[in-house]
Formats: structure tokens, sequence, C-alpha cells
């Protein structure tokens, strides 16, 4: 890409970015400016229309209260009620106008068809008539004679202070109803009335009156107070105005006006794709003019390139040089340029004049070369022998080479053998030591079983003396019982069986001395192998010190090989 297209580039993208800059700043201006606009607009009429409704309001109360004025003056007997309420004036706007006594007669223009034991006392708007002591109205509902919406209005009337009943009238919404319904600006939005409360009382879908604002907003009811709000439906934006209906005695009752966020900002797009069209035009018309400007600016740029080309085709010709035609950067730039190709042409001859010194040296350097031949040749034919020798005592280099490493692998091997067999000497070493100590023990064990048989030895020699003592006992017994006659028999059975027993005695005293003697005969063998085994380990042990010890010195002395 050329520099100049580069330059055409970068300015587009810095005029671009402003310009979107500006519309995006302005976008949201003019945003702010609509919904500000449309705000107001919305609150003008909703006040309009709020006022529309209370004037039509106002009037039906002056009529109902103009009535109960005529009924306090003329009475309230069958006559003048229906004289009073029959006038064109009250039939032609209402369609229903009643009155309830407080003797609980009830009186209505249509008659229409009550219960006999029907009694206005009881209905909810002569209660709340009596209640307020001034006119209310009710909130609309579908009367069930003729189906319509309506609202009832009804105040309290007094002859001399004292109340004699409630006249009422019931006032079809189909003028409020035509009012509100007229507000679709434009097939963009809708307007209805809404309690305070939130309850829906005329709207133009006739499915949602009566109902509750969550009804038409499933996504999230708007609050019902005084100002502009966003809710959604259906995925549209829009925008929900409430005006507070005033002058509607126990009625708290508001306008919404609703009108689609597309429709309020719609001449928010029109500017905007104005606005990008228009931004370009500009960038294409700022380029245009760029491009001429560049073009005349680089004018002197091209020429120092076309200059710059010549004598770069002119082969080599360092002779030529740039014709300054300003003093601006290109001016500077072109004087700059003609001294690098003067320092260069300089250059260019002063290795011209010492290549031609290099060339009388290396004629020289080239005899002295062919001499220098000669000598190399004779050289070359020793250096040959003395390659071969050379090759000769490599290669046996190489295979003492191959032989140490193979010494140094068996030394490897002989050494992780060694260090086996030290491991292996030392465990020999303890498992003697441990049997050194086992024979020890064994020793002490045995010599204290030979002096335990010396006691036993004693022990049966004093049960042989008390046997022959006892023996001697009763042969005596037995003499001195023979003496006795047949007094000392008994005594002289007895002494026979101590006899015997100690006769028996005698003999297992002397079995067991055989034995034990025997035991000690054995025992004193037993101690002295034990003896000689215990002095054969003490020796075996110290052997295999020594072996351990000159183990370990030769696995030493290979490491060192190996090193």
């Amino acid at each position: 890409m050329k520099f100049s297209h580069k330059i055409l580039l970068a300015a587009a993208l810095v005029v671009a970015v402003a310009f979107a800059c500006f519309i995006l700043f302005n976008d949201y201006r003019q945003r702010q400016t609509l919904r500000s606009s449309t705000e107001s607009s919305m609150q003008e009429l909703g006040s309009l229309t709020t006022s529309n409704i209370q004037t039509w309001l106002e009037s039906r109360i002056q009529l109902l209260q103009s009535l109960s004025q005529q009924i306090a003056v003329d009475g309230s007997d069958q006559a003048n009620l229906k004289r009073a309420i029959d006038l064109p004036a009250y039939t032609g706007n209402f369609q229903l106008s009643y009155f309830g006594g407080t003797d609980g007669v009830m009186f209505s223009i249509p008659a229409g068809n009550r219960a006999a034991d029907y009694d206005p006392r009881t209905r909810g708007w002569y209660k709340a008539a009596n209640s307020a002591q001034q006119t209310i109205v009710t909130e609309p509902y579908i009367a069930a004679s003729s189906g319509k919406l309506v609202i009832t209005v009804a105040t309290p009337v007094k002859h001399q202070n004292q109340m004699i009943g409630v006249a009422g009238a019931d006032i079809d919404l189909s003028s409020v109803s035509a009012i509100i319904n007229s507000l679709n600006f434009g097939g963009h939005g809708h307007a209805f009335i809404v309690s305070a409360d939130g309850k829906i009382l005329i709207h133009p879908d006739s499915k949602l009156a009566l109902k509750g604002l969550v009804d038409a907003y499933p996504n999230g009811a708007p609050t019902v107070s005084p100002g502009m709000k966003e809710v959604e439906i259906d995925g549209k934006r829009q925008f929900i105005s409430f005006t507070h209906v005033n002058g509607v005695p126990s009625a708290d009752w508001y306008v919404a006006l609703v009108l689609d966020q597309e429709t309020a900002f719609a001449m928010l797009s029109e500017f905007r794709t104005s606005a990008i069209i228009a931004m370009v035009i500009a960038v294409v018309i700022i380029i245009a003019l760029l491009g001429m400007l560049i073009s005349f600016l680089m004018q002197p740029l091209l020429t120092m390139g076309r200059a710059m080309h010549d004598i770069a085709e002119g082969e080599g010709d360092l002779t030529k040089r740039l014709t300054i035609h300003g003093h601006d950067e290109f001016g500077a730039l072109g004087t700059s340029f003609n001294r690098f190709v003067e320092r260069i042409h300089s250059s260019i001859r002063e290795v011209a004049s010492a290549t031609g010194q290099v060339n009388e040296v290396a004629l020289r350097v080239v005899a002295a070369s062919n001499s220098s031949m000669f000598n190399s040749d004779q050289q070359a034919s020793r250096t040959s022998s003395v390659a071969a020798a050379i090759n000769e005592l490599g290669a046996a280099a190489q295979e003492i080479a191959q032989n140490a490493a193979l010494a140094s692998q068996h030394s490897s091997d002989a050494r992780s053998l060694a260090e086996d067999g030290q491991q292996v000497v030392d465990r020999t070493i303890a498992a003697m030591q441990q049997l050194s100590a086992k024979i020890s023990e064994s020793c002490g064990n045995i010599e204290t079983l030979n002096s335990n048989t010396v006691n036993i030895g004693q022990i049966l020699e004093v049960i042989t003396s008390i046997s022959q003592q006892t023996n001697l006992l009763a042969l005596n017994a037995a003499i001195e019982a023979a003496r006795a006659g047949e007094a000392g028999r008994g005594f002289a059975v007895v002494a026979d069986e101590v006899r015997n027993l100690a006769h028996r005695t005698q003999d297992s005293a002397q079995q067991v001395q055989k034995m034990i003697e025997e035991l000690q005969v054995g025992a004193r063998e037993a101690v002295s192998i034990m003896t000689d085994s215990q002095r054969q380990s003490e020796s075996s042990v110290g052997i295999a010190n020594q072996a351990g010890e000159r183990l370990g010195s030769v696995t030493q002395r290979i490491g060192e090989i190996d090193g």
C-alpha cells in the first residue's frame, strides 16, 4: 500500500470515528429531548382528557344535585317524584334516575323490575351517600339491566336539614369510553382509566375492564402515580403516563396514556439515518479533497523518487545529483541524499586506488605461493608417512579405549556385586551377633538349670531321710501294736500302711534321684557344648567383621577405578 493511500485511509478512519461519536452523542441528546417532549405532550394530553372527563361528570353531578334540590322543595310523595324525575333533562342524560327514601320507599324512572322486598337503604350507593353526607361517585360496573358499563352518582336529599332520602342516577359511560378510545395515537397507543389501587375501570379492550393492571402488564405492572414511566408488553417498550382526574367526589381515578417508544422515537430514527448518510457523503468528499491535496504535496517527493530511480538504473553513475527546489522537508531530504552520494563516490575512488595496490601485493603473494607449493609437496609425502603411523596409533588407542570402557563396565558390575556382598556380610554379622547373644543367654539358663538340679538332689536326700525315719516309726508302731494285742490291731494296720507308703516314697525318691543325676550330667555336657559354641560364634563374628572390612575396601577401590 502506498504512503499516500495510508494517509487517506487514516484520515478516513479519523473522520468516520469523529462523525460516529457526534452521531452517538447527538442521538443521546435527541433521545433525552424527545423523551422530555413526549412526557410533556402526554401530560398535556392527559390534563386535557381529565378536564373533559371532569367537565362531563360535573355536568351530570350538577343535574343530580338539581334533582335533589327539586325533591327537597316539592316533597317525596309519588306524584312530586314522578314530576321531578321524569323531566327530559334527567331522562336524556341518565340511564336510570331514582330516589330512595328513609322510610324504604323506592321510586325510579324507568321503573324496572325490582323485588317486592327491595329496600334502597341496604344498597351501597345509599349507604355511601348517607355516610359521606355529600355527593358520591361509585366505581364503574356492568349494569344488570342493560349490560353496559355504568357508574352511580348519589347525593343525600335534605328538607329543613333533615335527611329524607338519597337521589341517585346510573350514568352510561359510553361517552367517556368514546373519549378514551379516541386517544389511539394513530394506532400506536391507547388510553384507559384506572383507579388508584390499580383497578382498570375503562379500557379499549373490554376484556381488561374491571381487572387489575397486572392482567394488562404481566411482566410488571407500573405504579399508579402522576408522571411518565416505561413498561414492556409482548416484547415492545412503551411509555405510560398517569394523570389524576380531579373534582370527582369520593373517586380516585387516573387517566393513563400509553404510547409505543418506537413511535415516540420515530424522528430519532429518521435523524439517525440522515446523519449516517451525511457522514458517508462527508467522508467521501473529505477523502477526495485529501487525495487531491496529498497528490499536490507529494510532487517533490515523487520527483526525488524518479531521480533516485535514474541513479539506480544508470549503472551506478554516482556523478548525478538531485535538483533541490525548496527548503522544506523534501529539500532537506534531497540535500542529505546528495551528501550521501558524494560520500559514496569518494569512498569508491579510494577503494579503486586501494585495489591497485592490492593487485601488486597479490602478484608477490602468488610468487611466494608457488615456492611454498614445492616445499609443501615434499612435506606432503613426509606427512603421509606420519599420517599412516598416526592412523595405526589411533586404531590402537581406540581399541584401548574400548577395552577401558569394557573394564569400566565390568568394574561397575563388580562394584555393584561388592556392594550387595557388603550388605549380605553386614546382615550376616548382625545375625551372628544375635546368635552369640542367644547362645550366651542359653548358657546362663543351662547354668541356672544345673544349679536347680543340685538343689533338687538335696531336697530328695531330705525326702529319703524322712521316708527312712517314717519306716522306722512305722516298724516301732507295729511292734507296739503287737504288744497291745487286740486293742492295737487297728493301729497295727495303719502302721503297716504308713510303712508301705514310706517304702514307696523311698523308691520314688531313688528313681527321681537317678533321673536328676542323669539330667545333671546332660546339663553339664550342654554347658560345655554351649560354651564352645559361644567361643566359635564370637570367633565367627570377628572373622565376618574382617570380611566386611576387606569387602568395603574392595568396593572403595573398585569405585576409584570406575570413577
